[in-house]
């Protein structure tokens, strides 16, 4: 697991890219909303003093060639995660103040012949203190960010990434593991609240289609560029409220990195596809509920160190990795 640490963190990222809102206390609630005959705005809203309690999970199997193996090893991994958002203020414009404070993560790995490792951050420590994404992950709990929305939904500040740096620097040991947190960057946490990323632009009715494009940051490790399209399919009931259920399909592939990361570690995606659904309530203004499904090779190059370079036998680190996982986001409770 450690050393696949920065492979996960960077499918952690391309997971958040479909977070969405479920409105749990509202889902027992029949729908109000009647079905329109024609377009209708999918906008969403946040009301003055909400706080919500939204989850992620992610199920993935994949398969990872490492050197000198002569076979790939199979690796079945779960992760879960859980934050709170709280709608602070109104700016008088249509903005929003949100808090998010992160509450806990749990997951599991199991390699091929080995037994499971896992984690959870609710307990005092993690049953695996040498993962260093447990550790990197225990540090975030209970950190607190403040999001600047403007009127369109739009994050345009973040507030408190020094201190979650604070956070991973304080008792941090030298090693390669412990770069983990330069992917929690502004950036980075910006793509966490964008959730109107996937809304059409304009009004909408069944039938219509429209492109999203994602710049996903990995921090350090680069970014990945995401392209789909959209599809209002129909409207249809999801428990008892009436959605717009939208279904998308799209491609994935790294973005060229530079000199951005000064460890010379590079990724390059390979056949990345997504497929999902997902079902947003105009009359609550959120998403309720998606699911996403994404298959990809990634391949992960890790330089020599400059003691090794000396030899001209060396070779860097490359391992690949094919991948499957399935995506959901939830929320878990409303007040």
């Amino acid at each position: 697991m450690k050393k696949n640490a920065s492979i996960i963190m960077a499918m952690l990222a391309l997971s958040l890219a479909w977070t969405g809102c479920n409105k749990h206390g509202k889902l027992s609630e029949a729908s109000k909303f009647k079905i329109p005959t024609g377009p209708v705005e999918l906008k969403l809203k946040w009301p003055l003093g909400e706080r919500v309690l939204q989850s992620l999970e992610v199920k993935q199997t994949s398969e990872v060639t490492l050197p000198n193996r002569p076979a790939p090893m199979k690796q079945d991994m779960t992760f879960g995660q859980q934050y709170a958002l709280t709608v602070l203020k109104d700016d008088g414009a249509g903005g929003r103040e949100i808090e998010m404070e992160f509450l806990n993560a749990k997951g599991a790995m199991t390699n091929e012949g080995q037994g499971p490792v896992s984690f959870d951050t609710a307990k005092k420590a993690p049953t695996d203190t040498g993962n260093p994404l447990a550790e990197s992950l225990t540090k975030l709990i209970g950190a607190k960010l403040q999001f600047f929305l403007d009127a369109s939904n739009v994050v345009q500040k973040v507030d408190g990434v020094d201190e979650i740096k604070n956070r991973f620097a304080a008792g941090a040991k030298a090693g390669p593991g412990n770069s983990l947190d330069a992917m929690f960057t502004e950036p980075y946490f910006k793509q966490m609240l964008n959730y109107n990323r996937n809304l059409p632009p304009n009004p909408v009715q069944p039938g219509d289609t429209w492109p999203v494009k994602l710049d996903v940051s990995l921090g350090n490790l680069g970014a990945m560029d995401m392209e789909y399209e959209f599809t209002f399919a129909r409207w249809e009931k999801h428990g008892k409220r009436t959605c717009a259920r939208l279904e998308f399909t799209g491609t994935v592939k790294n973005k060229p990195m530079g000199n951005s990361n000064p460890g010379g570690m590079t990724i390059a995606v390979q056949d990345g596809s997504v497929t999902g659904v997902t079902w947003f309530d105009p009359e609550i203004g959120a998403v309720i509920d998606t699911t996403t499904i994404q298959d990809m090779r990634m391949t992960v190059t890790v330089p020599l160190p400059a003691a090794a370079k000396k030899n001209p036998a060396a070779k860097p680190l490359i391992v690949t990795t094919v991948m499957h996982q399935e995506i959901s986001t939830k929320l878990d409770s409303v007040k």
